[in-house]
């Protein structure tokens, strides 16, 4: 049976990858540093990926012959020094598993990396990276790309857009909105004008099962391809609700300093990884919300 190292099983993304990989015939070993819920079908380990020591021991006895790395907390702290960690953590995990025999790597990225383009966003466009979070991004795939290079290892590297998906988490657009919609309190929107390309948590997953089981190489972008303004996603979890009368939109002078639209392209992951995001804006709340 195939054998993959899942990092990030319990974050946005990686929980939903899970299901796709069993479905997929792949014997799941998930690495998480907070104890999690026992998952039928899948090996849940409890460890720390900062620890190389315990990291590389577990790596040597499961001897995994494929990575899907998610694992790298970028909420709030886009500034932060623990992104420096999360790369080098990053990075040696990547040795450890290709020491032990891996041979097909995916890791996530971001269109952050991209930094401030008007123009739709596609993989050959040169990575600009405006913070901490996407510069160190940016170097982990520079430097796992060119490590599997010398050790004849095939990688791909995700830059997923606007996720959303089911979460709690109020530093969030989705977890804010949704936490105090379900309080009864007002929703408080100050960047509404901006476009952004919003992509389901489920489509990222399954996208990226269909990654790693491709012979796809390189970056692809994770994305719907098209883009939605903040105010009018936000309108739509509302909608579905009814509580649209709790929404409230401010004028903010701060818009003029972020990128007033961010819309990807997806011709690699539609031709060539051969997958295609499956839900509307409106099947995702459903299925988000029920």
């Amino acid at each position: 049976m195939k054998k993959v190292l899942l990092t990030g099983g319990t974050g946005l993304i990686g929980k939903e990858a899970i299901s796709f990989l069993i479905n997929r015939g792949f014997e799941v070993y998930s690495i998480s540093r907070y104890k999690s819920k026992i998952i039928t079908g899948i090996t849940t380990i409890q460890a720390d990926i900062f620890n190389n020591t315990e990291i590389e021991k577990i790596i040597s006895e499961i001897k995994p012959q494929y990575l899907l790395h998610y694992a790298w907390l970028s909420t709030g702290l886009f500034n932060d020094n623990s992104n420096f960690d999360f790369l080098i953590a990053s990075i040696n995990l990547l040795k450890s598993f290709v020491k032990n025999g891996g041979k097909r790597v995916i890791m996530s990225g971001s269109y952050a990396e991209y930094g401030y383009h008007s123009d739709i966003l596609v993989e050959t466009m040169q990575a600009e990276p405006i913070n901490i979070y996407s510069q160190c991004k940016n170097l982990t795939y520079q430097i796992a790309e060119l490590y599997c290079k010398n050790n004849n290892i095939s990688f791909g590297w995700m830059r997923i857009f606007s996720a959303f998906g089911k979460e709690l988490d109020s530093r969030r657009l989705t977890g804010y909105v949704l936490q105090k919609l379900n309080a009864n309190e007002k929703v408080v929107i100050k960047n509404g004008q901006l476009i952004r390309d919003y992509i389901y948590s489920k489509d990222i997953a399954a996208g990226s099962v269909a990654f790693l089981e491709s012979d796809v190489e390189g970056i692809v972008n994770f994305c719907s391809g098209s883009g939605m303004k903040i105010k009018d996603f936000v309108m739509a979890i509302a909608s579905f609700l009814k509580k649209e009368q709790l929404i409230e939109f401010e004028n903010n002078d701060t818009d003029n300093l972020q990128q007033q639209k961010v819309i990807g392209n997806n011709t690699r992951l539609i031709r060539e990884v051969k997958f295609s995001p499956q839900y509307s804006l409106q099947e995702a709340i459903k299925d988000m919300l029920l």
